[in-house]
């Protein structure tokens, strides 16, 4: 277990004197009043700055991520993360009774007060926070504001720049040379903030270490829906044609969730699919997108990878691809169900076709010539919301999923229509 693991259910004693607690937070955009906290951390030093503690965690902040070329933070490292309601009395014992920092104070001080504000609490006016950035500028230590630069000029260690932690651990770093070099009395530092109670257990936490949720990624695209019902498997062959099909539902926005997992057992127990049944169904469904594979005569690393992660999901080897399992075959491709259907599309693309990225733009003007009709919103009329990132938290995304609209990841939609992307 992890040093992190290992504060988390508590703090050393706290020495006498002023002790502070130095934040960070990682944010989805800039405006406090609309964005949102995807990552908080706090380190607590003693008034010397030698550092007490540490915790952190990611944060859902229930929509998208926002830059994650910024912070690194994609929207499935949040699946599973406690939202800011959840982790704020944590937060609060951790910060309350010390005199809190943070470079550029005024930014993290702001989002905290709207995030609080949100879970039913809200910081005092007493509450301030010191500013490494003003206190470093201004108290002549270095001449330029940002954490990196006055980390480089100071010498203080910045590792994993951009990460809640990093960030937090770097400005304590600049606290402690402050607190060295200009003293704590000359600092004029607010007092500390006010004392919060201990919560009644530990909060959870998610850590950019946690293994991520599950999900699978399929190179193939939609071509799994195209795997015929076998016979051999102990199963009717509408039986078979039922838990196909819903697998393949499941499979297409590229996430396999509690719930779908729930429907898929829910219909195994409605047709009388027992373990053996289902072994050898996921078998042949594994099969049969072996042989769609290689049909080209070459199977690509990245279908590779996808069939790996398939045949671990559904808990079937996926072996050399010389046995296709109960008589797997391979149905001829047919017209796609999608013409004539309503589309809007989210998400920068993540495809390219003959090289080249495409704009929302080229996304519009190609399912508009294959027969798609292009719509610029999500409404209960909308027939495919197209995911760039299947585990997006839009507006658009989440919108979809409350109405119940389909959701398709942009790759398995393009192959649906038989466009040939990179």
């Amino acid at each position: 277990m992890g040093f992190l693991r290992r504060v988390l259910g508590g703090a050393p004693a706290r020495p006498a004197g002023v002790r502070y607690a130095v934040v960070d937070v990682e944010t989805t955009g800039l405006h406090p009043s609309t964005d949102r906290i995807v990552e908080v951390a706090v380190v607590r030093l003693d008034p010397r700055g030698a550092i007490l503690d540490e915790w952190t965690t990611l944060v859902d902040p229930g929509r998208d991520v926002g830059p994650t070329e910024i912070h690194g933070i994609t929207p499935r490292a949040v699946m599973g993360a406690p939202r800011f309601a959840d982790v704020a009395p944590e937060l609060l014992w951790r910060l309350g009774g010390h005199v809190v920092a943070a470079h550029n104070a005024s930014f993290d001080r702001t989002f905290l007060s709207y995030e609080l504000e949100r879970a039913g609490s809200r910081l005092g006016e007493d509450d301030q926070a010191l500013c490494t950035m003003w206190g470093c500028y201004r108290g002549g230590l270095v001449g330029a504001r940002s954490l990196a630069a006055c980390c480089a000029e100071l010498g203080v260690s910045h590792a994993d720049e951009h990460t809640a932690l990093g960030d937090a651990r770097a400005a304590a770093g600049l606290l402690a040379v402050m607190l060295s070099r200009v003293g704590a009395s000359a600092m004029g530092a607010p007092g500390p903030w006010r004392e919060a109670s201990a919560p009644a257990a530990a909060c959870s936490v998610r850590l950019r270490t946690d293994p991520p949720h599950p999900r699978v990624n399929l190179a193939l695209g939609s071509l799994a829906d195209r795997v015929a019902t076998p016979s051999g498997t102990g199963a009717s062959e509408e039986a078979a044609g039922a838990y196909f099909a819903l697998l393949d539902r499941v499979l297409e926005d590229r996430r396999v969730d509690l719930s779908e997992v729930g429907a898929l057992a829910e219909l195994a127990t409605a047709w009388g699919l027992g373990h053996g049944a289902l072994w050898r169904l996921n078998e042949a469904y594994v099969g049969g997108m072996w042989a769609l594979a290689r049909a080209d005569g070459f199977v690509t690393p990245a279908e590779l990878a996808d069939l790996e992660a398939v045949a671990e999901l559904l808990g079937v080897p996926l072996g050399d691809g010389s046995s296709a399992g109960p008589e797997a075959r391979v149905m001829a491709p047919a017209e796609s169900s999608l013409v004539g259907r309503s589309v809007c599309f989210t998400g920068a693309s993540v495809c390219t076709l003959g090289g080249i990225p495409l704009s929302r733009e080229a996304q519009e003007r190609i399912a508009g010539e294959l027969g798609m009709v292009v719509k610029s919103g999500v409404s209960r009329k909308l027939d495919v919301l197209v995911l760039a990132d299947p585990d997006s938290q839009s507006g658009k995304a989440g919108k979809a999923e409350e109405l119940g609209v389909r959701r398709m990841a942009e790759p398995a939609f393009w192959r649906a229509l038989g466009v040939e992307i990179d």
